[in-house]
């Protein structure tokens, strides 16, 4: 076995590792046949000045990844995170993915997504303790 150094921090690589870590895995998943390209957008929802509410996703090959959807609490249970998502699934219809994908925990919105067309594909139960991190996926009509 080689002399190799093993190097452990309490913090994010230096900037050149972790450079080096994700060309090597772009590098690896194009090599398979499937180039990575990233791409994110969001949509803010404001009143006048003042952000109420936001989605953000991300875009990679056929997906739309729900990265975050967050409605202030004086507007919720309005529509406007059926409207910020509908919004979402649109582009991404637009951009040729045919397939969107979130996490979310027992006290953030797993009903939320059920009621718009999601379904459960996976949990991790207990984590955090009493608590279970739900996996969703919708199909959308490209």
């Amino acid at each position: 076995m080689n002399d190799f150094q093993f190097i452990s921090q309490n913090s994010e690589p230096d900037p050149a590792d972790k450079q080096i870590m994700v060309d090597g895995m772009l590098a690896y998943h194009a090599s398979q046949g499937h180039p990575r390209q990233i791409n994110t957008y969001s949509i803010i929802m404001k009143d006048h000045d003042k952000t109420i509410g936001c989605v953000v996703v991300t875009f990679l090959w056929n997906g739309m990844e729900i990265q975050s959807l967050w409605v202030d609490e004086t507007v919720r249970k309005q529509g406007y995170g059926r409207k910020l998502m509908a919004m979402a699934e649109e582009e991404a219809i637009k951009r040729g993915c045919g397939l969107a994908y979130t996490n979310t925990f027992t006290w953030q919105a797993p009903g939320f997504y059920q009621k718009i067309g999601y379904s459960e594909y996976g949990k991790l139960e207990d984590f955090p303790a009493g608590n279970t991190l739900f996996y969703f996926s919708k199909r959308l009509s490209v």
